[in-house]
């Protein structure tokens, strides 16, 4: 029997509440030190088949989780497992990079490694359904969020988007993924959390979508809805994005969630007068659990009763909960794995190290780096032994169990000379008075990026400024390091280096220490743009084609697209990032200049590490197309290649060129690719100027 048969003869034998009570995730709750939930009301539910999820805190919640299967499985009248949820953005226990930062790695392989051991921990520990990835498109710092985002390409994040289901969902420890927040809540009016979305179809297919296009055709079990609207209907209500475009369009089977409360918060919206509206819209638009069961259980069952809800939609949703427990083997096994060395595991920390090297952002460097090991340093700032180095969205127990930066650069043998944390004067001045090298911190705090932190200001604080311009002023040697959620205004940063640290995870002091003394090489490259002043926002590489684009050349020409009072070009261009190798690129060709649909075209660039050092660089590929039916970005990326080149040595980098890599969705939204002339730019980032041209033909 299959697991599609299996649900629909449970289903059979379900009452119309217990059919409603698997579309139902109860949040979480305290629990005491044997695990049991303090909410009565809980172990109600679970007794009554009214909840068919429950959302833990990702860390070691194994008996509390076996405590609730346990009443599900025993003593309910039909002993269905629940879905034990969590929230493991970047890690579990073992904490790596915020997405972000992961992001700037471009390293598609060690992401996926690395959720695949998050994935590992949770499934000790009882979890098998997480809600991550975030694949929402943000191009605006001011948002939160961005933080937890795959930063702001379509094309990077629907990498990182497969990389992520692939982990997460790997053949041995499987977890489900979800792919949030479905959709365009990246792109929140003015980078406020939860404010309206104002966006065309389009533009939502060819850049928004595209991510979640990528995760879908990965295999993603589930996606969560936004809080946000799209042409004018909450998405928790919004049958178009969610039924005619992810499931006919996309092709997506799996499992819609909501995101917390959202579809309640319809009411808000002024598109549902109560409750049973805002579930009559949720579950004909395709929402299949309420996730803090605050919806579902008010009403709906009342609704069908009543005849505004066509019972055959109940079936639907709880038959896919249903099938997608059969196919975890949850009816089987539904209790945490006792075998929990895997959590926190030495293999994990180093992994987090890994793809905290891969993903810090080397922005300049004037000879300042490495570090000679005979420097006597001074670590000026809020991080120097702050432990405040994790990032948002985590809930590890081991908060505590990681290095400062002051203990980092001790282990690694530096003579650490003076330390001071505050950016007072007179302290700074006796921490640095006998040192060759100067550790400046500066950033944010973790608490001050995520939901709900979005800012008007993000440049550095008054103390932060006034602290590097009286260093700067001592003529010393800088180093500065940004610990940040989000990309910050750091113009005033004008000094020997400059190192874009993000937040790193667990072991983000050693990974910086490592970076710095050049035992290991930056190879980290800026998924997001870094703007020059917040009056460029949003910012991004790939603008549309205009009718009067800004030519640099003719800046004073008033009637163009420009600021008066200041520039339009970034402080740092997205795919940015230097190393202590020097790339060079050369002889960039094609095997000829046309290309038929359905068939490829080989593309070859040589690429050159003219230094003595080890390096990695991050071809990338972008495509302009000439001519196209509506109006299309300058530039888009389309490719990218992580490469290993051996000091003074040049390797061929191959690209191959398809019909794929020009499609998009018209307006009659077919996707395909327009025939003519494209311009294909390769280089290290996305001022990339070297291109060929080729012509697309039929």
């Amino acid at each position: 029997m299959t697991n599609r048969e299996k649900a629909e003869k449970l289903l059979k034998q379900m009452t119309l509440t217990e059919k409603i009570g698997q579309l139902v995730l109860c949040a979480g709750c305290n629990v005491d030190d044997k695990g049991v939930p303090d909410s009565f009301d809980l172990v109600r539910l679970l007794k009554e088949g009214k909840c068919g999820s429950v959302i833990v805190q990702p860390q070691d919640m194994s008996y509390a989780t076996d405590f609730m299967q346990k009443i599900a499985v025993e003593e309910s009248r039909l002993h269905i497992p629940l879905f034990i949820n969590c929230d493991m953005i970047h890690g579990f226990e073992t904490v790596f990079p915020i997405p972000l930062a992961s992001a700037c790695s471009f390293d598609t392989e060690l992401v996926e490694k690395c959720a695949e051991m998050s994935a590992k921990e949770a499934y000790a520990c009882g979890v098998r359904y997480t809600n991550a990835p975030m694949v929402d498109i943000s191009r605006d710092p001011r948002w939160g969020r961005i933080a937890e985002s795959q930063g702001e390409d379509p094309f990077l994040a629907g990498e990182m988007a497969k990389a992520y289901v692939r982990g997460y969902q790997n053949d041995d420890k499987y977890v489900m993924a979800t792919l949030k927040h479905y959709a365009g809540y990246g792109a929140s009016e003015g980078g406020r959390d939860y404010d309206i979305v104002e966006m065309n179809e389009n533009t939502m297919l060819n850049t928004y979508l595209v991510p979640f296009r990528e995760g879908v055709e990965a295999g993603a079990d589930s996606v969560m809805t936004g809080f946000n609207a799209l042409e004018n209907v909450p998405i928790s209500g919004n049958k178009k994005y969610l039924r005619d475009i992810l499931r006919a369009k996309f092709g997506f089977n799996g499992i819609v969630i909501s995101d917390a409360g959202s579809i309640n918060e319809m009411m808000p919206y002024g598109v549902c007068r109560d409750i049973k509206e805002c579930n009559e819209k949720a579950i004909a638009a395709g929402v299949d659990i309420d996730l803090g069961g605050v919806a579902y259980p008010n009403g709906l069952e009342e609704s069908v009763l009543a005849g505004r809800v066509d019972e055959r939609l109940i079936d639907e949703a709880a038959l896919r909960v249903l099938e997608k427990k059969y196919e975890l083997g949850l009816f089987e096994d539904p209790y945490s794995k006792k075998d929990k060395r895997c959590v926190f595991s030495a293999e994990h920390l180093d992994l987090s190290e890994k793809l905290a090297i891969e993903s810090a952002v080397l922005l300049k460097n004037d000879g300042v780096l490495p570090v000679a090991q005979s420097d006597k340093i001074a670590i000026i700032g809020k991080f120097a032994e702050s432990k405040d180095l994790l990032g948002c969205w985590q809930n590890s127990s081991k908060t505590q169990e990681l290095s400062t930066l002051k203990e980092a650069f001790y282990a690694a043998g530096y003579n650490v000379v003076g330390v001071s944390s505050s950016y007072d004067n007179k302290s700074v001045e006796q921490a640095v008075k006998d040192a060759d090298t100067v550790i400046f911190t500066c950033g944010e705090y973790s608490e001050e990026n995520g939901e709900a932190h979005s800012k008007h200001r993000l440049r550095l604080t008054t103390e932060e400024a006034d602290c590097f311009a009286h260093l700067k002023a001592m003529n010393r040697k800088i180093v500065s390091l940004v610990f940040a959620g989000r990309p910050l205004i750091i113009d005033e940063l004008d000094c020997g280096a400059l190192v874009y640290c993000w937040d790193l995870g667990h072991r983000t002091a050693d990974a910086i220490v490592k970076l710095l003394s050049g035992k290991s090489n930056f190879s980290g490259k800026l998924a997001v743009t870094i703007p020059a002043d917040e009056g460029q926002l949003p910012i991004y590489y790939a603008k549309k084609k205009l009718g009067r684009p800004y030519q640099p050349e003719n800046s004073a020409w008033r009637f163009q697209c420009r600021y008066e009072d200041g520039g339009n070009e970034p402080l740092y261009p997205f795919g940015y990032g230097l190393s202590y190798s020097k790339f060079k690129y050369k002889n960039l060709k094609v095997a000829n200049n046309t290309l038929k649909m359905g068939e490829s075209l080989d593309l070859s660039v040589e690429v050159e590490n003219d230094s003595d050092i080890d390096g990695v660089e991050v071809v990338q590929l972008y495509i302009n197309d000439v001519v196209s039916e509506v109006c299309r970005p300058i530039k888009e990326l389309k490719d990218f290649k992580r490469v290993k080149i051996r000091a003074h040595d040049t390797v061929v980098v191959n690209f191959s060129l398809s019909e794929e890599k020009f499609k998009y969705y018209h307006i009659d939204g077919g996707f395909k690719a327009d025939s003519g002339e494209f311009v294909i730019f390769v280089g290290s980032d996305s001022n990339a100027a070297d291109f060929v041209k080729i012509e697309l033909t039929d």
